[in-house]
């Protein structure tokens, strides 16, 4: 199953661009990585969600102009800050959850515009604005019940998982 997560992200990261162009929201940051990452991350696998953070964060970098590096960190400096948070707050609960989602995402613009600033490379810089961010978070977040429960039902655990509050293992 674990497998199976990681080709449909990285088909995700490969395809990104593409769709965005075709539904017309290119100005949006649709990114369905991070409810994957924290849906392992529920599922106490942390060690797997911070290798998929790197793994993605590396395949966005070769694939965005910026610096290479720059998203593997931020991905994965991201994973390691919500992992160390698990022991104050509950990712079992949906509603945690969706709003680490959200959280996940808003973090992760924040370090990039940081750094690109601070850096030669600011003329890469991302023509996204303060609305377009928090509406790609909230709708990033909206998407997440939905996408954790088809990983719960792709787990093999019906009546398991996110549906009733709890997550199932990722196998």
């Amino acid at each position: 199953m674990f497998f199976l997560v990681c080709i449909m992200s990285g088909m995700f990261v490969l395809l990104r661009g593409s769709i965005g162009h075709l539904l017309g929201i290119e100005r949006l940051d649709i990114d369905l990585i991070p409810i994957v990452l924290i849906y392992i991350l529920g599922n106490n696998q942390e060690l797997r969600a911070g290798c998929l953070a790197f793994c993605m964060g590396v395949l966005t970098d070769i694939l965005a102009p910026s610096q290479l590096g720059l998203f593997a960190f931020a991905y994965s400096a991201i994973i390691l800050g919500m992992y160390r948070c698990r022991q104050f707050l509950n990712f079992n609960n949906i509603k945690t959850a969706t709003l680490f989602v959200a959280l996940f995402l808003l973090t992760k613009w924040a370090f990039l515009l940081l750094v690109l600033r601070l850096f030669p490379a600011g003329h890469y810089m991302p023509s996204i604005s303060l609305g377009s961010m928090l509406v790609s978070a909230a709708i990033t977040s909206l998407l997440a019940p939905p996408l954790f429960y088809v990983l719960d039902l792709a787990g093999g655990q019906e009546t398991l998982g996110y549906a009733q509050g709890r997550p199932s293992v990722l196998v």
